[in-house]
C-alpha cells in the first residue's frame, strides 16, 4: 500500500500544474454528466426495478423453479 502511495505522490510531483488542472476538470465533467444522467434516468430505472420485482413476485418461490 505504501508503494502505491509513493507512486501516486511521485506521479503528481512529476506532472505540471496545468496537467493536474486538466485532469481535475475532466473528473468534474464526468461527475456532472453522471449526476445529470442518473437524475434523468432515475425514474425509469426505478420503474424497471419495480417491474422486475413484480415479475419475480408472480413467479412464486424461486427455489422451486421447474422451467
Amino acid at each position: 500500500m505504501t508503494s502505491l502511495y509513493m507512486y501516486i505522490k511521485n506521479w503528481i510531483k512529476a506532472q505540471e500544474g496545468q496537467d493536474l488542472i486538466e485532469y481535475a476538470l475532466i473528473i468534474v465533467l464526468l461527475v456532472v454528466v453522471a449526476v445529470i444522467g442518473l437524475g434523468l434516468l432515475g425514474t425509469e430505472i426505478n420503474n424497471l426495478w419495480g417491474e422486475i420485482q413484480t415479475w419475480l413476485g408472480t413467479r412464486g418461490d424461486l427455489g422451486n423453479i421447474t422451467e
